[in-house]
Order: structure tokens, then C-alpha cells, then sequence
């Protein structure tokens, strides 16, 4: 049931980063944007390469791996939502959760919009501008919903709560239910505004015509952890753990787009 349940997984977010899973091997679930950023594809390599252990990989939201770790149909996870890995931990699942790498999240624009984040968020609902939301639980749709419910609670407008989550109301509002890779090619076909990891966003920054919007609000910092889960492969998991807190650092930290690290290791 577990390599049954990852392969079809796999087979709904088939890429580079996606293999179809065997038994004998840890199965890691991550986030879409660490293999939508190519980092996976950098950093597993090389630890096969140091421990002998292989890898196989389901990408899905924060909230799906999540999920996979509960039902015990994956070994460790990567994931980006604090506050839901918290809770994660509080159930009793895993004992430890270990920030190796962060970045931020950032907004992609059909074209430069000026100002603070609320001042653009302003804009976005006053011009009725489409937004491509992952709609996914993912830990990037978790943010979103954080700043959505940010701005309201700032008097600057006004939020309603759905299958969608936390978001304005309106039909410019887009929920795809699809990971990272997926939205920013959305966005920039439909010529709408996403938010995105800065990962994944400088990954695609020469596939796609999207502004890059950054911020330095505190809420836009995007830690990355993993958390080594109880199982047949906990002693892999935990070896992985170990290597993405040391001797990965080098890696992410040469991982560039234009000379520009696309995370930094360590804790923000």
C-alpha cells in the first residue's frame, strides 16, 4: 500500500524530481518548490553519493507530505509551514523538526507594481488583477492565506473563508489546486500576479515575462525543514537529516540562478 499510494502520487506530479518509488528505498515528501527549484536534484545526488542510501521522491504541498507522514507512507519530510509542522509534531509524529535552508516568498507580476506588500495587495483587489493561488494546503498557500488575512486585519479590506481558504472575494481570485511550477506558468499565460517562493521564482525567471517582487516584512522569511520520521528507514532519515545540516550547506549555497543564491542555508 505504501509504494502504491507514492507511485500514484508520483505519477500526478511526474518530473525529474518524481521517481516511482521502491519499497526498499526512503521515501522522501517535499514540497513541490524543492524540486520545482532544482535544488533535490543538487543536494540527493550527493548524499547517495556520501551514505549509499537512495532516495525516492514524492513532491507535493506542505499539506499533502504532511498527511503522507501521518498515514506512515513516507520515511521524512520537507516541508515549509511552521506552524502546521508544529502541530505535526505535537500529534506525536516525528521527534525533531530541523531548519537546514530558508529563503522568502516574493510576488510575480505581469509588470512592476510599487510599494509596501499591503499597498500592492491594495492594487491587486481594487483593480480586480487575476491571482493565481495554489489552492493546495501547500506551505505557499498557507502564507498566502497568512498575508490575505494580514491585510484584513489592517482595516485594508476584506476577506471571506472557503474551500479556497483565507482570500477576497471575487472571480479574479484563481484556485488551481497545483503546485509551484505549475501557477507561475498560469501566471504568466494569463498575465495574472502568484506568490511564490524565491526558489522556484529565480528557477523560472528565463522561462516566464513576471516581474519579481520582493519584501522585506518579516512575514515573507520561508524556512525550510525536515523532519525524520519512526519507521523501517529512520536511520536513512535521519542520516539525511545530519547531511542537509552540514555537509549540504556548500551545495545550497552554490545553488544560483545569475550568481544568485536561490536559498541560504542554516536558519534565517
Amino acid at each position: 500500500m505504501r509504494a502504491l499510494l507514492a507511485g500514484l502520487l508520483c505519477l500526478l506530479v511526474l518530473s525529474p524530481g518524481c521517481v516511482t518509488p521502491d519499497e526498499d528505498r526512503m521515501i522522501l515528501a517535499t514540497t513541490t518548490s524543492m524540486r520545482d527549484s532544482g535544488l533535490l536534484e543538487v543536494l540527493l545526488p550527493a548524499f547517495t553519493n556520501a551514505t549509499g542510501h537512495e532516495v525516492d521522491v514524492v513532491a507535493v504541498g506542505t499539506g499533502a507530505a504532511l498527511n503522507l507522514g501521518r498515514s506512515g507512507d513516507a520515511d521524512v519530510l520537507i516541508v515549509h509551514a511552521p506552524e502546521a509542522e508544529m502541530e505535526f509534531l505535537e500529534e506525536g509524529h516525528g521527534s525533531t523538526r530541523s531548519v537546514f535552508a530558508w529563503n522568502t516568498f516574493v510576488l510575480l507580476t505581469p509588470e512592476p507594481m510599487n510599494g509596501s506588500l499591503f499597498d500592492v495587495l491594495d492594487t491587486l483587489v481594487a483593480n480586480e488583477q487575476c491571482f493565481v493561488s495554489r489552492g493546495d494546503a501547500s506551505g505557499t498557500h498557507i502564507k498566502e492565506q497568512i498575508l490575505w488575512q494580514a491585510w484584513a486585519d489592517a482595516g485594508r479590506g476584506d476577506v471571506v473563508e472557503d474551500s479556497s481558504g483565507v482570500h477576497p472575494a471575487g472571480e479574479w481570485y484563481l484556485s488551481i489546486g497545483q503546485g509551484m511550477g505549475a501557477a507561475i506558468t498560469m501566471a504568466d499565460e494569463k498575465r495574472c500576479v502568484t506568490l511564490s517562493d524565491l526558489g522556484t521564482a529565480l528557477f523560472r525567471a528565463e522561462t516566464v515575462d513576471l516581474d519579481l517582487q520582493r519584501y522585506d516584512d518579516e512575514v515573507m522569511v520561508n524556512p525550510y525543514s525536515i523532519i525524520p520520521l519512526d519507521g523501517p528507514h529512520a536511520a536513512e532519515a535521519e542520516a539525511l537529516r545530519t547531511f542537509l545540516l552540514t555537509e549540504a550547506a556548500p551545495l545550497i549555497d552554490d545553488h544560483t540562478v545569475s550568481g544568485e543564491p536561490m536559498f541560504t542555508p542554516g536558519q534565517p
